[in-house]
């Protein structure tokens, strides 16, 4: 039974049962020499549908790491991150922390950076992140997904990348982690309107962003290093780029599969105004739409653009020019950070 038909069953059963209650109360009583009135039938409160979304949460429930816990300051480093671009914050699962911890023993054990595991091998537990989820007692009615490191500040490793950037700046709701031994792995959850379970991040359900608001990243006035190494993430948003530039994205909710972000120009300029040569990197739904120089990535997230500098960035600020449209609505933005 998936999230949605469970929710409904559960919530018709509570609408029956208070129809049964108000027709029970009514009765009793003899002739006060009133007129008499026929009675009429108790109406049934209408069902509620389930959530298919919330708007994205400012604040969540303190989690129950210890302080000096390496995941507090991950899970703190995190959650503000996306509270500032506006995406929500996470809350805690501590069986999501459970099967992140163990697929980090698996890491260590057999000197891998990866989401699979292998049965057979040493710490299996299961073999993608939604198997391991359940294996360690994680709710079966949501997806599950998952970013792994080789370091332990693993959230500004993931900030200053492509696909993670997007993958930990998404519409999941809940977080387990586990970082200790050189490893990090951050496990995610999207329980709302979820439309059933298994490995991944859907586009749909979990925090959404509300009406016509937009995220990106750097956010306003962000200090970050100016040098991304492209092929140090796996995959490669740009393999023949050893080095390049910090990347910049824009997103707008995308829920639906007729949601489109096209682009009509991203552009970046640096200290003194100098334009910064760039790419842009758009899903496969909105390579028609956007501008002839725009690179079609199937890695990326529908209603998301990327701009990656082709060069590494000098210290100083820049500030980056986003116009382009949501199904047809115009959105222009322009933003400042600085780079060191």
């Amino acid at each position: 039974m998936n999230t949605n038909t469970k929710n409904k069953t559960l919530l018709n059963a509570f609408a029956a049962a208070t129809a049964f209650l108000l027709a029970a109360c009514g009765g009793g009583g003899g002739d006060e020499g009133g007129s008499k009135q026929t009675p009429t039938a108790p109406t049934t409160p209408p069902v509620t549908e389930a959530p298919t979304s919330v708007p994205p949460a400012t604040n969540v429930a303190a989690p129950t790491y210890a302080a000096g816990d390496a995941r507090l300051s991950t899970f703190n480093a995190l959650n503000d991150y996306r509270v500032s671009m506006g995406v929500g914050a996470l809350k805690q699962d501590i069986a999501l922390d459970l099967a992140a911890d163990n697929h980090l023993g698996y890491m260590k054990a057999n000197a891998v950076i990866a989401h699979e595991e292998a049965a057979g091998r040493p710490g299996f537990t299961g073999a993608n992140p939604y198997d391991q989820g359940v294996a360690a007692g994680a709710s079966k009615n949501q997806w599950i997904s998952q970013a792994a490191s080789g370091s332990t500040d693993c959230i500004s490793v993931f900030k200053n990348t492509v696909y993670h950037l997007q993958a930990i700046t998404s519409n999941q709701e809940t977080v387990g982690i586990s970082v200790r031994d050189t490893y990090c792995v951050l496990n995610f959850g999207v329980v709302t309107g979820a439309n059933g379970s298994g490995y991944g991040l859907p586009q749909w359900g979990g925090q959404q962003l509300q009406g016509g608001n937009v995220a990106y990243s750097p956010v306003d006035n962000e200090r970050v290093p100016g040098i991304f190494t492209a092929t140090g993430e796996q995959p490669s948003p740009a393999p023949d780029l050893p080095t390049a530039g910090h990347p910049v994205m824009f997103r707008v909710p995308a829920p639906q599969s007729g949601d489109v972000l096209t682009v009509s120009s991203f552009t970046l300029t640096g200290p003194g105004g100098a334009s910064v040569p760039v790419r842009v990197l758009v899903p496969s739904n909105a390579k028609a739409g956007s501008m002839s120089a725009a690179l079609l990535d199937t890695n990326v997230y529908a209603g998301v653009v990327f701009m990656l500098p082709t060069q590494a960035l000098t210290a100083g600020t820049y500030t980056a020019t986003f116009s382009g449209a949501r199904n047809g609505t115009m959105i222009s933005k322009s933003w400042s950070f600085s780079a060191f």
